[in-house]
């Protein structure tokens, strides 16, 4: 399975467990977990996406062109540098709905592993 396979698992399930984890925690711990919970999930699986079409061209078929890993890991700590802004921003909005934004990191976190985790068995 490669990054394209591993990238579709991870988006049909997100698009179920988005929506679903937040009509949970609207119902169980109200408006403002639900938000920071849909806010941090938008953002991680943005993030997860924006990485796996990165790896995507520095592992394509053709040759890689020089320098192109300085790019790659000058994207990387950008990426995680918006990632820690977008957060950072969550936190300011919602400073009191932490579980909101854990289940919103620990969310796409799973899927990831459970897509990972679907190609190996089959």
């Amino acid at each position: 399975m490669g990054v394209p396979e591993l990238r579709r698992r991870f988006l049909v399930t997100a698009a179920v467990a988005w929506p679903a984890g937040g009509a949970v925690l609207l119902a169980t711990a109200g408006w403002k977990t639900s938000a920071a919970f849909a806010l941090t999930f938008l953002l991680v699986a943005g993030d997860f996406l924006w990485m796996a079409l990165g790896v995507e061209q520095l592992l394509g078929a053709g040759a890689v062109p020089a320098g192109a890993a300085r790019w790659f890991l000058m994207g990387l700590a950008f990426r995680s540098l918006l990632l820690l802004l977008g957060i950072y921003g969550i936190f300011s909005l919602l400073p009191r709905e932490s579980l909101g934004v854990l289940l919103g990191i620990g969310g796409p976190l799973a899927l990831m592993a459970a897509a990972g985790a679907a190609s190996k068995r089959g």
